[in-house]
């Protein structure tokens, strides 16, 4: 049992069951571990995405939903022994724990080590994963500790990890209360496809009673038609179409946040024999990083791709630089919603506001105000017609705090545009994080 594990001072793993990889024993009931979890863009209408995500992947044919406030799905498997109605462990835990920020966990389980991460109420993307040996585990829950901001840690007493705590698994299962089962996605299909045939069969219906009433009108009621001049025909004046805001089309905030974290973090968290990686830097077109050699004789290139791999980072596009020493990677994001960001604040309005926090708080906050004409004035001064005139402040943040804590503060102000993300976990805590963007006035 978990509990009876934590407190084994051996420190040796549980009897592993090889064929289990996807579910754990807790108590007496067993727990599905190993889902993918992805933050879901659309709860109003969810099915779209997870089919999308399932059919990506052509061994995954299970989801299950968790509605919190930040709604994500896990995708599951049935070749890894996962099965219709099985309980998420990680979804149980997650909701015991909620009242920590960020949590990082690690339990011994009959089938053998379970690790877990939670961050602003999401379970990671891929740490959700059940372990063979104490040592595997060992070996991803330090890669976890790169990261220093952990609220609570979860681990053994005899690992002597700074802070941790050792906690029952069965405990907090018990205190947890919620259970998010994973489900067939054929089943959701179906239910879907009686609901677009009945929608099918209400438009149907519609359409003959229009027909009906029309065929009434036409055979039973008479009207006197009487010709009608036709007026000569009058050529519209087509009005000269306004140039877009540039604050109309600004990445979603909350989208470009998460993608830039949660890949961050799942690249300075690997540890790559040989291989050192420097700043990660995203826009919202995608992210690029870099590798160095630790010294001289270092890792070779397919030590690094197989870490990707391993990792399930392998869309990172990797390429060896000339010079050997260094390589280059790259991830496309495909799929952060343009929106609108309409400013609301007046430009001394927002002059004071940023100046009161930089003067209020020791943010490291500098920001500078722009004016940008579009179109610009004509070569001989004059101004040309339909000119626009906008005002914003460019602003630059260097901070210890990760995109999921500054969101709330960059929330605040209508008509901001995130235009930069950059982490580098080499420098000083107060300088890993930077952010750049504009925030138009009114």
């Amino acid at each position: 049992m978990a509990e009876d594990a934590m407190n084994n001072p051996a420190g040796t793993a549980p009897e592993v069951n090889p064929a289990a990889h996807g579910s754990i024993t807790i108590g007496r009931r067993v727990y599905a571990v190993g889902l993918l979890w992805q933050p879901l863009q659309n709860s109003d209408d969810p099915l779209p995405e997870i089919r999308e995500a399932i059919d990506s992947d052509p061994d995954a044919d299970l989801y299950c939903l968790r509605s919190t406030s930040t709604p994500q799905y896990g995708i599951g498997k049935k070749a890894m022994g996962h099965h219709s109605g099985e309980p998420s462990a990680a979804a149980a835990v997650a909701s015991a724990l909620n009242e920590y920020v960020s949590v990082a966990a690690v339990f011994p389980v009959k089938e053998g080590w379970w690790l877990l991460a939670v961050r602003n109420d999401l379970i990671l993307s891929e740490e959700d994963r059940l372990f063979d040996t104490e040592e595997e585990a060992q070996e991803a829950f330090y890669a976890l500790m790169a990261l220093p901001d952990w609220d609570l840690k979860i681990a053994p007493d005899h690992w002597n990890i700074e802070k941790a705590r050792q906690i029952s698994l069965e405990t907090l299962i018990k205190k947890s209360g919620t259970k998010v089962a994973l489900e067939e996605l054929g089943a959701a299909k179906k239910t879907q496809f009686l609901t677009i045939v009945a929608i099918g069969f209400l438009i149907l219906i519609g359409v003959l009673i229009y027909f009906l009433v029309s065929l009434w009108n036409s055979v039973f009621t008479e009207e006197k038609i009487e010709a009608v001049p036709i007026p000569e025909a009058i050529q519209p004046v087509e009005p000269t179409p306004e140039k877009p805001k540039p604050w109309e089309k600004v990445p979603q905030l909350d989208v470009f946040l998460h993608k830039c974290w949660n890949n961050a973090y799942q690249l300075t968290a690997l540890t790559i024999p040989g291989w050192q990686i420097g700043a990660v830097n995203c826009n919202f077109q995608g992210l690029t990083t870099g590798w160095r050699k630790s010294w001289d004789r270092a890792g070779r290139i397919a030590w690094l791709k197989a870490a990707l791999n391993e990792y399930k980072m392998s869309r990172v596009d990797v390429k060896l630089n000339d010079d050997g020493a260094t390589a280059s990677g790259q991830l496309a994001f495909t799929d952060i919603p343009l929106v609108a960001s309409v400013p609301t604040i007046e430009d001394r309005k927002l002059w004071e506001e940023l100046t009161d926090i930089r003067q209020a708080t020791n943010i490291q906050l500098n920001f500078s105000k722009q004016v940008v004409l579009d179109p610009p004035d004509n070569p001989d001064g004059t101004k040309p017609a339909n000119q626009q005139e906008y005002v914003f402040y460019q602003f630059s943040i260097s901070s210890p705090y990760t995109p999921f804590e500054w969101k709330t503060f960059f929330e605040k102000f209508p008509g901001l545009e995130l235009t930069a993300i950059s982490f580098n976990p080499g420098l000083d805590a107060q300088d890993k994080w930077k952010y750049e963007g504009r925030i138009y006035a009114k």
